[in-house]
């Protein structure tokens, strides 16, 4: 966000109406993604809502925070994942080709693993980080 954009976006309906356009919606795709009606967006943008008992919708259609929204500050080092993800620590880099698919399997750690000739292990997993978004 510009100097620009944080002096012009002092309040809530300030900052959904700008997130909104950057994303190239309207009134009606926000609140359509939000499950309210095009009114609900208008009040909030106009200053008529402060404190919209739909501020989580919002902050997940917009791909933002509450506090975001609320506030205008913005977490430093806090990434915001619009799903639940699941990120694993590997031995060794793989580089993502688009052709190919990557499996996670599980297996006993006494027991061998059995791969088709054209398969290759090429790296093992460390630790497994899931998130999950309330």
């Amino acid at each position: 966000m510009t100097d620009k954009n944080k002096k012009e976006n002092k309040t809530l309906g300030q900052r959904v109406k700008w997130m909104r356009k950057t994303k190239g919606w309207s009134q009606t795709d926000l609140a359509n993604k939000c499950g309210i009606t095009y009114q609900n967006i208008q009040n909030v943008e106009k200053g008529r809502v402060q404190m919209p008992q739909y501020i989580q919708s919002l902050a997940t259609a917009l791909e933002t925070t509450i506090e975001y929204l609320i506030k205008g500050e913005v977490e430093p080092n806090v990434v915001r994942l619009p799903e639940t993800y699941s990120l694993v620590s590997l031995s060794s880099p793989i580089m993502p080709d688009k052709n190919v698919e990557y499996y996670v399997v599980k297996i006993n750690k006494e027991d061998q693993l059995f791969l088709p000739d054209n398969a290759e292990k090429v790296s093992k997993v460390q630790r497994i980080f899931i998130s999950h978004i309330t």
